[in-house]
């Protein structure tokens, strides 16, 4: 398991039952806050944690849990797209992660 995936774990069991969302920047997790007007159902990267992280390395992948369990939605999928970079999901209740590619 890479390493990014015990820390991101930790992170999101903390935030039950709000989804919880970093990113991986140069190999390491960035808890990032989730400003979503309703975090139990979506998640918003603070522009901020976004704006930080892009100062401090190259931007790798998006994390973020599904709290309810379940694989990536369609606004997953179109928001990896246009990020260009993969979304990784860990779906809380099934304790399984997914992968998804721009």
């Amino acid at each position: 398991m890479p390493d990014f995936r015990c820390e991101f774990e930790r992170h999101a069991v903390e935030l039950l039952p709000a989804e919880a969302c970093g990113l991986v920047v140069s190999g390491r997790y960035l808890h990032c806050r989730n400003i979503a007007e309703n975090p139990e159902q979506d998640f918003v990267l603070h522009p901020r944690d976004y704006a930080r992280a892009a100062l401090t390395g190259t931007i790798e992948a998006v994390v973020h849990s599904h709290p309810m369990g379940g694989g990536a939605s369609e606004a997953d999928l179109k928001a990896c797209k246009y990020l260009g970079v993969p979304w990784h999901i860990w779906a809380v209740p099934e304790d399984e992660w997914s992968t998804i590619n721009p």
